[in-house]
């Protein structure tokens, strides 16, 4: 996965400055979006580099999200020429990263123990917001072995407030 991202990077880096030529960064990135949702369901049905699937077919897959976005399209004929679909997800991750930093928005992946509300997401990303005194693109994911609380992880930081992480420091401390 690793290798892939940095196969990726060159391309996002690519599509990032002609998004930036054209003016079409919002446009790219909801393509490259939802390019990346069609290669990762194709890779679960073993559709990519299959030697029985022809390049035209696999360039079929990803014609509908494109049909009206020629530069797209040729991303694609691009990737399938060189036998590249399955690093889509890379390109859209790594594209949203030079995006978000374009725009001077943070990502924040927040996990919690329990499904927050929309009042309590917004109070939680408007926190952030305040703290970092920049926008926030906020990912929501829950786990219930935190018990309770919150993990947030924000650029290189980590943000342990959850009951799990409170009893395995108060662990330590004692020991």
């Amino acid at each position: 996965m690793l290798a892939n991202s940095a196969i990726a990077r060159p391309y996002a880096k690519a599509v990032f400055a002609l998004a930036m030529c054209d003016q079409k960064l919002e446009e790219w990135q909801n393509t490259l979006k939802t390019f990346a949702l069609v290669a990762a369901e194709c890779k679960k049905r073993d559709l990519l580099n299959n030697p029985g699937v022809g390049r035209k077919q696999e360039v079929g897959f990803f014609h509908d999200a494109s049909k009206n976005f020629p530069d797209a399209l040729n991303l694609i004929h691009i990737l399938s020429e060189r036998k590249k679909l399955e690093i889509l997800p890379n390109i859209s991750s790594s594209y949203q990263k030079l995006f978000f930093e374009h725009k001077n928005i943070l990502e924040a992946k927040i996990v919690t123990a329990h499904e927050l509300n929309s009042e309590q997401k917004e109070k939680l990303a408007n926190a952030l917001q305040q703290h970092y005194k920049q926008q926030i693109s906020a990912q929501y994911q829950i786990n219930n072995k935190l018990i309770g609380g919150a993990v947030i992880h924000v650029a290189d930081q980590l943000i342990d407030g959850s009951i799990k992480g409170k009893l395995q420091r108060l662990k330590h401390s004692l020991l």
